[in-house]
């Protein structure tokens, strides 16, 4: 099997916490918030766990600041804060007991709760992504009275018919009130389209929703500590990092002991799924797990060539789709013509673009379908996955 594709978790190697390192130089993060409204100005003194900025929607969670110092900077998607001090924010209040109440809290937070739903059936997915992004080990074996916490927070929110843990095959791993169930640990096995079909027997179930183990997690130290996300847990290599939300890229590199060359690609995730930064400076997200480096070659990772029709795509799509033909009319801007071949059924998987002959960027073309599609308010559903 190409170890590309395996997702056994590996061993546990060196776990490093950023804040106990000696940077040289004060700590800069760069909160990423698209699609928010900024709440503070350059030159705000403001206190770690401080909301930085919020959706005048109520949708996508509030922002919080990750370290105590100055805002230096305010662009349409990015809040650049250098750290000083020690200020921190009073405690979050968890008190409120209703349903509603109690996602709103996680939601102000930091907690993105679009997809919880009541009464459905709860899958927690512990299969890494994709190969190397299994930091949450740590968490699950080092953490289990956190998982615990956000366990049943969720269960009084949600008033699940039941929960389920979707574990690696031949991991001993497991969560007081969930069944166990293990996965072939394989890619793309590990997708929440494919873990719903492992669990419940169906590929598309109406009343199922799966959240990440590092998603369960967070819930669990945010109502256990009564303090909103700031911590992020990116693995890069063999080694873990804890470190703050938004810290620049270049600076957990420099930790790591990379040093990226002319024209690698830093890549936010796995090199299946994840994207690529254009600046070193670029801060890492809540969701972020890892962090990959794809090295500089004497040809380029993906082409700007045509599509030579080889149907390795079709072969391949776990969903049964055609992202050939998505992404012929992706490219020439016929975004609406994608819907014909079900681009909403597309789960990213990026299996298309890595057996292309064309080495053409097809999950990237389908992406940008899809966003651009989001824009337009007749397409609801496709709306509310972004």
């Amino acid at each position: 099997m190409n170890s590309l594709f395996s997702l056994t978790p590996s061993e546990r190697g060196p776990i490093i916490n950023t804040w106990e390192q000696k940077l040289g130089t004060p700590l800069e993060v760069c909160l990423e918030i698209s699609g928010l409204a900024p709440l503070v100005q350059i030159n705000d003194q403001i206190s770690k766990a401080q909301p930085v900025a919020s959706d005048p929607a109520g949708i996508k969670p509030d922002k919080h600041s990750s370290v105590s110092g100055t805002v230096i900077d305010v662009k349409k998607d990015f809040i650049t804060i250098r750290e000083e001090g020690t200020r921190v924010a009073p405690p979050a209040d968890f008190s409120a007991t209703d349903p509603a109440s109690m996602l709103e809290s996680l939601r102000r937070n930091g907690i993105d709760i679009r997809g919880f739903k009541h009464g459905f059936t709860l899958i927690i997915n512990a299969v890494p992504h994709e190969k190397g992004m299994d930091g949450h080990r740590f968490l699950i074996e080092e953490f289990p009275e956190i998982m615990v916490t956000g366990l049943n927070y969720l269960k009084k929110a949600l008033s699940p018919k039941a929960c389920a843990l979707a574990v690696p095959e031949g991991m001993n791993w497991s969560i007081p009130g969930c069944t166990v169930h293990e996965i072939i640990p394989v890619y793309p096995n590990s997708l929440p389209e494919l873990i719903t079909k492992a669990v419940t027997g169906q590929e598309i179930p109406p009343e199922v929703c799966v959240i990440d183990a590092t998603t369960l997690y967070r819930i669990g130290r945010t109502v256990h500590g009564c303090q909103p996300v700031t911590l992020a847990i990116v693995k890069i290599g063999s080694t873990l990092f804890l470190t703050p939300v938004g810290i620049q890229v270049g600076t957990l590199l420099k930790l790591a002991g990379f040093r990226p060359a002319e024209h690698d690609r830093i890549i936010l995730g796995g090199p299946l799924t994840g994207k690529a930064v254009y600046s070193l400076k670029h801060g890492i997200s809540t969701e972020t797990q890892a962090i990959t480096i794809l090295r500089a070659k004497n040809e380029p990772t993906v082409k700007d060539n045509p599509c030579v029709g080889c149907g390795e795509c079709v072969i391949h799509c776990p969903a049964r789709l055609m992202p050939n033909m998505i992404s012929r009319h992706a490219e020439f801007g016929l975004y609406e013509n994608t819907q014909t071949y079900n681009i909403a059924s597309c789960f990213e998987c990026g299996l298309c673009g890595y057996w292309c002959k064309a080495q053409r960027p097809i999950l990237q073309y389908i992406r940008l379908a899809k966003t651009e599609l989001a824009a337009k308010p007749i397409i609801k559903d496709l709306r509310e996955q972004q």
